[in-house]
Order: C-alpha cells, then sequence, then structure tokens
C-alpha cells in the first residue's frame, strides 16, 4: 500500500486504462506519453579494440563491445587481473569474469551486474568499477585505494549474457534469459531462480511471466555458473554485491521476509552512511532496508539472500542503481556516469565502514542526509548516581555543574532523593577524590555515555511506505514530519495537520488534529512532545499515541476505540524542532532551543521565581521574560485558540517514571490534586501488574523533589482551568504509554 506502481500501457489499451483508473478512483500520473523517444536516446556505442577511450561512461555498450573491453584490458594488465569464463549460458555464450591478482589479500569480494537483461546501467557500473579498481594507485580516493589493496575482487559485469544482448538487438524491456522453454515461451528470471526459499514469494510458476522463477532452483545455466563460481570463493568470500536497477535502493537481506533478521541493524546503518555521502555528491537520495522496507513486496529465490544464508556472507547486498522513475530503464547516457561516480562512492564508504568494524566494535547511526554522529562525543563520559544524606551532601551535588562541569540527569532536589549525572573524564579524578573525602557513596551506572548513545539506532522513513516508520528506532525531524504528511494523505477525514508557528531556524512547529468518528461537540485533549530536545523518548511516545488514536478502529481494541471517539484530539510531536534537530547533528545532550532558553521553564506561570536560572549558560535558563521564544509563544497562542473545552492537557518527557501533577513550583496540594492522583495510583497500579515498572504520582516536590516555575502544563491548568493536566487515567492507554517503554519525566513535568 501506498507504493507508486509504475505501469507500461500499450496505446491501443490506453483509454481503457485510464477509464479503469478513473472508474477506481487511482490518481495516476503520465510520466512519458513515448517511452520509445527515451530508448532511442540510449545510444549503444560499439567499442574500438585497443581504444580505451573508446569505452567511455557517456554511452551504452553492446555485449560484444564488454566483452572485447574486457579481453583488451586484461591482456594489457595481465601482471595485475586475469579474465576467466565462469560459464555458459543457454545459447551458448561465454559467461567471463575478471579477477584481480592480489596474493597478499586475505579476503574476496564477488560484484555481478546484468542479472536481468535490461539493467543495462548495471554493466556500465561493473565495468566502470573494474576500471576504477585497476587504477585505484593513481587515485586521489585513500578508501578506493585501500579497498583495491585490500581485498582481491572478483566481478563479472553480464551475468545473462543472453537476455543483455536480446535486449539490446529486439526487446529493450527484455528481463530474464533466453532458454527456450518449449511451447513457445522463452525465459527464466535468474534472480528468483536461485536456491532460496524458492518460487515462494515475488516468484511466477507460469512460464510466460515476467517473474517466470524455473521449474527448480538452479535449473538454468546462468545461475549454475554464478553458484559454482560462488562456492569456488566462498571459503574467504567477505563481500557479495549484486548490481541492478532501478530505484535508488540498498537492499538487504533476506528478501522474503517482512522482519529484520540477523546482522540488518548493521548493515541498515552502514548503508545510510554510504547514501549520505552518495547525496551529498550529486544531491541523488538512496533508501536502504529490505525489498520489503523499500518497495513493499518480498521476493524469494534472489542471489543475495542465497549466498548470504548459504555460506554466511555477513556483508551481502544488492544495489539499485539509477534512477528512481522518471526514466526507469530508459535512463539517459549522460546520466551514466554520475550514476557510477556516486556508486563507487557509496561502495567504498560502505567497504571502508566494513573493514573498520573487522578491528574494533563500532555502532554507527545513519539518517538518509545525516549521520547521527553528533559532532560533539561524550567518550569516557561517566554516568554517576549518587544519594546526598544531609544538607553539605545536598549542597555538593548542587554545585556539581560549577565545580566539575557535571552534567544534570536528574538535578538534586531534597536530601534522599538521587541525584544522576554525567562527570567529563577530565575531571573524574577530581571528583572521584572530592566525593570520596565528603564521605557520598557513588553509583556508576554507565561508564561511557558514548557507548549507550551510539546504541541509540536512528532509522530512515521511506515516504508512502508507512510500515517504515516503526517504533524500534529513533527518526529525525524530517523523517517524522514526511510520516506525518504522509499519515494526513491516508486519513484526510479524520486528520489535519498545520503548523502553530516557526522556529528562530525557521522549522514549522507541526499540530495534528484527530477527530474519529462524530466531530461534534467533543471535549478536547492536548499531547505535548519533544519541549526537551535530548528526551526522544517523549517525541516517539507521541507519534505512537496520535498512530493508535488514529488508527483505533482498525485494532478491534473496544476501550481504545471509545477513548479515541470520545474527544478531539491534537497532538504537537515536537516542539522543539530546532533543539531535536541539534541533538542529531551537534550536541546529543542539548536541552534547550536555539536560543539557549530551557522552553519548559518560559511560559507565564510564577515566570523566573523559583527553580530557574537567569545565567544564559545554565541548563535551566528561563529566557529574559515569559514567552519571549518562538515555541513557547506559538504553543500559547494555539493553547488560546482550543482552550473551550480544553479537559485534558498532557506533556510527556523522559526520564524518571512519574506522573507529575501541578503546580510545579509549589510544596503544596492545590485545586482538585487528589482526584489527579488517585487517577494516577490507578494507572500506575495498571502499569505495575502488567509490567513490574513503578510510577511515582504527585506535584515536582513529592516525586523529584524541587519546584520550578514557568512550566507548560501549570500555566494552561491555571489560566485555562483544564482539570486534567496530566496522564490520562484510563487502562488502555497507560498500557499504550508503557508498551513503547516510555519513562515518564526527568525535570519536566509529564501531567503538568
Amino acid at each position: 500500500m501506498f507504493h507508486d506502481i509504475q505501469i507500461l500501457v500499450d496505446p491501443v489499451d490506453l483509454d481503457m486504462f485510464k477509464e479503469r483508473l478513473k472508474h477506481f478512483r487511482i490518481n495516476g500520473l503520465v510520466l512519458s506519453e513515448n517511452v520509445q523517444q527515451f530508448f532511442n536516446h540510449q545510444k549503444i556505442m560499439s567499442y574500438v579494440r585497443a581504444k580505451w577511450d573508446s569505452y567511455p561512461w557517456n554511452v551504452y555498450h553492446d555485449l560484444k563491445g564488454v566483452y572485447q573491453w574486457m579481453t583488451d584490458i586484461t591482456s594489457a594488465h595481465s601482471d595485475k587481473i586475469a579474465l576467466r569464463a565462469v560459464g555458459k549460458s543457454a545459447e551458448g555464450r561465454e559467461i567471463l569474469a575478471v579477477e584481480f591478482k592480489n596474493p597478499k589479500a586475505k579476503a574476496k569480494v564477488i560484484a555481478v551486474g546484468a542479472i536481468h537483461g535490461n539493467e543495462w546501467i548495471s554493466t556500465e557500473f561493473v565495468t566502470y568499477l573494474i576500471h576504477k579498481l585497476l587504477n585505484a594507485d593513481k587515485s586521489l580516493n585513500n578508501k578506493l585505494k585501500q579497498v583495491a589493496r585490500k581485498y582481491q575482487w572478483l566481478l563479472i559485469p553480464v551475468v545473462n549474457p543472453d537476455g543483455y544482448d536480446y535486449s539490446m538487438r529486439v526487446d529493450r524491456l527484455w528481463r530474464k534469459n533466453r532458454r527456450d522453454l518449449g511451447n513457445g515461451t522463452v525465459g527464466v528470471d535468474l534472480n528468483r531462480n536461485f536456491d532460496y526459499n524458492f518460487c515462494k514469494h515475488g516468484g511466477s510458476t507460469n512460464p510466460k511471466n515476467e517473474y517466470y522463477c524455473g521449474p527448480k532452483p538452479f535449473s538454468e545455466p546462468e545461475t549454475q555458473a554464478l553458484s559454482k563460481f560462488v562456492h569456488l570463493h566462498h571459503g574467504s568470500l567477505n563481500f557479495y554485491f549484486a548490481f541492478h536497477s532501478y530505484g535508488q535502493k540498498i537492499i538487504i537481506p533476506y528478501s522474503d521476509r517482512v522482519k529484520h533478521i540477523e546482522n540488518f541493524s548493521e548493515m541498515e546503518n552502514y548503508g545510510k552512511q554510504a547514501i549520505l555521502k552518495m547525496y551529498k555528491l550529486n544531491g541523488v537520495k538512496y533508501g536502504v532496508g529490505t525489498i520489503y522496507d523499500t518497495y513493499g513486496y518480498r521476493a524469494s529465490g534472489d542471489s543475495i539472500s542465497w549466498v548470504k544464508k548459504t555460506y554466511k556472507v555477513k556483508y551481502s547486498l544488492a544495489f539499485q542503481l539509477r534512477d528512481n522513475g522518471t526514466f526507469g530503464y530508459a535512463l539517459p547516457p549522460e546520466k551514466i556516469l554520475p550514476a557510477c561516480k556516486e556508486m563507487l562512492l557509496g561502495l567504498v564508504e560502505l567497504m571502508t565502514v566494513f573493514r573498520f568494524t573487522m578491528k574494533i566494535i563500532l555502532y554507527l547511526i545513519f539518517l538518509v542526509h545525516c549521520t547521527f554522529c553528533s559532532s560533539k562525543k561524550y567518550h569516557n563520559h561517566t554516568l554517576y548516581r549518587g544519594i546526598p544524606v544531609t544538607e553539605k551532601h545536598l549542597d555538593f551535588f548542587k554545585n556539581l555543574s560549577e565545580n566539575y562541569n557535571a552534567n544534570y540527569w536528574r538535578p538534586p532536589g531534597l536530601v534522599y532523593r538521587p541525584v544522576e549525572f554525567v562527570i567529563p573524564p577530565e575531571k573524574k579524578r577530581q571528583f572521584t577524590r572530592d566525593s570520596l573525602n565528603q564521605g557520598i557513596y557513588l553509583t556508576t551506572i554507565i561508564e561511557d555515555i558514548q557507548s549507550a548513545f551510539d546504541k541509540q539506532t536512528v532509522k530512515t522513513y521511506i515516504r508512502r511506505n508507512m510500515d517504515s516508520f516503526d517504533w524500534r528506532s529513533y527518526f529525525r525531524l524530517d523523517d517524522i514530519y514526511n510520516w506525518l504528511h504522509d499519515l494526513n494523505r491516508m486519513h484526510p477525514e479524520s486528520m489535519q495537520l498545520q503548523s502553530i508557528g516557526t522556529t528562530k531556524e525557521k522549522r514549522d512547529i507541526l499540530a495534528a488534529r484527530i477527530v474519529v468518528g462524530s466531530t461534534k461537540n467533543k471535549p478536547k485533549v492536548i499531547i505535548e512532545g519533544g519541549i526537551h530536545a535530548r528526551e526522544w523518548i517523549s517525541i516517539a511516545f507521541v507519534t505512537y499515541f496520535l498512530h493508535q488514536i488514529l488508527t483505533s478502529k482498525e485494532t478491534g481494541n473496544i476501550a481504545l476505540r471509545t477513548i479515541a471517539e470520545s474527544y478531539e484530539w491534537y497532538f504537537i510531536p515536537v516542539l522543539n524542532p530546532d533543539g531535536y534537530e541539534y541533538t542529531h547533528l551537534k550536541d546529543r545532550m542539548r536541552r534547550k532551543n536555539s536560543n539557549g532558553v530551557d522552553i519548559n521553564r518560559n511560559f507565564g506561570i510564577a515566570f523566573g521565581t523559583v527553580g530557574v536560572s537567569s545565567n544564559k549558560k545554565s541548563e535551566i535558563y528561563c529566557g529574559p521574560k515569559a514567552f519571549s521564544e518562538a515555541e513557547s509563544s506559538a504553543m500559547g497562542n494555539f493553547v488560546r485558540e482550543k482552550s473551550k473545552d480544553l479537559k485534558y492537557y498532557i506533556a510527556f518527557h523522559s526520564y524518571g517514571q512519574y506522573m507529575i501533577i501541578p503546580y510545579a513550583f509549589s510544596t503544596k496540594h492545590h485545586e482538585n490534586f487528589n482526584e489527579v492522583q488517585y487517577m494516577g495510583l490507578r494507572a500506575g497500579e495498571v502499569i505495575s501488574k502488567r509490567y513490574g515498572t513503578q510510577y511515582s504520582v504527585g506535584t515536582a516536590y513529592d516525586t523529584v523533589g524541587y519546584v520550578t516555575s514557568g512550566v507548560s502544563g501549570c500555566w494552561v491548568k491555571k489560566t485555562f482551568k483544564v482539570p486534567y493536566s496530566k496522564i490520562l487515567a484510563n487502562e488502555e492507554v497507560v498500557l499504550l504509554i508503557h508498551y513503547t517503554i516510555l519513562c515518564s519525566t526527568q525535570n519536566a513535568y509529564n501531567d503538568v
């Protein structure tokens, strides 16, 4: 669902096809009125023997030219490379491989192209790769030199010579091989013919079908030849790469699976670093994932899955080269070289990352456009927990920031309340000595914070592939916003998106209105997330909660559906978009907005009185005046607009497992505290019974042990008399909350 489908329609059937689209209310976009004109533009050049400049990568080359070039180049460089025939095709053509002579190499790489006859760009890239590897010593690309020297390369530009030749001479879109099957049928899809879950998914048992998988695994001479070649070299085979077109994707096994297994996360992360490099070169976006992730279907009998499963080759990948559908198989010649250059850059990036990980354990976190590798690192920063048992101890903990450059994760409040904080490596010795002298007992929670951050996988959302947005990883802001827009497009009657304001860095603050069922006279609920930039789990939960409410009719959960239909919902998943992006790009521990203000100290409730700082460098700097910030001002105006019949205002934070009730600036209990506390205690009991996780319920002073002012939920409750500025005390909602492993608030105020 929601994946583009590209269809070639015969002119004779065009009117009927358009009528059918209209009948089923399907939107169609004409990419080309005449595909043949694009094919005619795909210039095919013959190679002139021994003239290297007659084999450029701005035209396509016929099979004879490819083979002659391979013969000439291996003859001219017989000290470095050799030409081998690995088998013959159905029509008796040789399948040729170029083998690099590298006796010092302990590992091998196999790279293949043109498993499908119509994928010409794959052959052009493999020949380009041969050329670049052969001349790597002359290159300024140090990473290319590394992979050329490190591995023995074995490259087959054309696995399917019959189909490749036939597509150039007779039928440009011929995909299969050319074995005569009898009864007027010809050809098997070679990438459905390998012995991996044969013909279970994405293949056909009909010989006339483009995806005919053959009568049995390895029924075709081409797949037999490739399988024998892989078997011959499998003992030291580290990499198997199959190049295809089109789609601009890096495909990770297994192609028949919906779920990710084995080392998928590792491969995905490395792939994301590669596509970042590729994007920076030409501005062309690639995706990464399984076949199901990227194209939305499953396939079996493919070469990369077979190689990985059979020979335990850890790094077995398929690459779908340009383009993304504008030209498809009719990729113009002038785009060949740019496609080859970006793919070489991505491939080399992948391999150098892989090579590095063979020496040390490294977790790399990536996105389509940029990696999660914030420039500020926290290697050897240690997370400690301490408990002050005297006022003197409490004073010691309150001065950690000034004396030891500490970063509070759970700030000091009262005696006997835990304090959690990060100490940088250069201050550890002094800090541990001083704390020992004070008689303070410390617990080390995480020895190296950076190692924990590196495990926080950041995944890429693939537009219109809703399954690619899950809650097993974190996502960047653009991915979250793209997902919201796609979700809105899927549910236009129940969901509307709007920008409630823009930040200093001109990012929109998006709000989603959701009304399930009747739209008349419903009380309102506002859900806030991401006010503190580093609290990623709050954003993850709010998007999950939004999705659950929106799709409640589909779940079969009566209680959830009742809640969804009872209210008019408003979700603001990322109230601090500038800060959230900053945590991905520069500093994972960023809390404030781009002005350096703690937004959750900037609302107009007891502003600047307690629990805040006027020091701009402080983590709890409240700003020059109430609502001085674009984010708090936008939220304030939004709440005012929706204040009529507003029953719940719920803000999600991390961490601490608290349900905090207003007012955060007071040590006393006000208004309907007892009622709200009872609701919270009931919710806590449900969570504890279901998951064994304990939540504390009370004011900020009751739970975390300190008071503070300028908090969003406190302002909402006081200003608009909202009765329940807290987590919804409904069993099903609470279970949803904890299902995502929500760790409610740290210094901010979850139900405030």
